[in-house]
């Protein structure tokens, strides 16, 4: 039966299949057509099919090549650059937990989202961190947008951080805001959730109005923050992005 055969190389690259001009698919096929270097795990079925994800090592076919797993949300059916996000993570997993953190024996991969440790006997699944992300307005037209130290490109995204221990998620959105920008927000509502493989976050999106407050930029996390009209937007994320997709929201742009 032909397969999703989603294979990475040690770089944590995924190999995509050129079928056309600018059209990239998940390679798909009845038998591997590479040299396997990892046990199979198996995925979710996809599209009707099965799918498999694995670690590969020596020469592609010369259809094939490797692409970022960000970069691929551009060149690959959404539905497969999803599933490509799962994969990578469970890749990730199998391949980074190796010994237990009670006793210190080996960890073996025990089902395809869980390990087991040949010593004690304690079992772990694959791991999701979960982040909030929050675009905070202030009246119909203005919005805060911060530039992260972490950002490869000069775009301007909006606040966000992890879940701590011992606190809500709407704990965490008034945390986060305050920490990054001194403001005190009201009114936070949930959007929607993302899988962000990059790696092992869930993104929970927010909306949330300013209610007091100057902002003070926290410095070890951020260039700068500021306040936009919607009618003067900087540079924003990619289209990938949760991000993203609350800016558009709030700009009312229409796919």
């Amino acid at each position: 039966m032909k397969t999703y055969w989603f294979a990475f190389n040690e770089k944590s690259e995924i190999v995509v299949e050129k079928k056309a001009e600018d059209e990239y698919r998940i390679p798909f096929a009845e038998t591997v057509p590479f040299a396997i270097k990892s046990e199979i795990i198996t995925l979710p079925d996809l599209n009707g099919s099965p799918a498999k994800a694995v670690t590969i090592d020596g020469e592609l076919p010369s259809t094939c090549s490797f692409s970022g797993l960000r970069d691929s949300y551009s060149i690959l059916p959404f539905e497969e650059y999803y599933a490509a996000g799962k994969a990578s993570e469970l890749i990730n997993f199998h391949t980074n937990i190796r010994f237990c953190a009670h006793c210190g024996k080996e960890m073996v991969r025990k089902t395809d989202i869980s390990r087991i440790c040949t010593g004690c006997g304690k079992e772990i699944w694959a791991p999701v961190q979960p982040a909030i992300i929050v675009l905070v307005s202030k009246g119909e037209d203005e919005v805060l947008l911060a530039k992260s130290k972490n950002f490869k490109r000069p775009y301007y995204g909006l606040v966000a951080g992890f879940v701590e221990t011992g606190e809500s998620i709407e704990e965490t959105v008034r945390r986060e805001v305050m920490e990054e920008t001194g403001l005190k927000i009201k009114n936070i509502r949930y959007y929607k959730s993302q899988p962000w493989p990059y790696p092992n976050n869930l993104m929970l999106g927010f909306f949330a109005e300013y209610e007091s407050g100057d902002i003070k930029v926290q410095e070890e996390e951020l260039v700068d923050c500021r306040w936009f009209n919607r009618h003067a937007m900087p540079e924003i994320p990619r289209k990938l992005s949760m991000a993203r997709m609350l800016l558009d929201e709030w700009l009312g742009v229409k796919e």
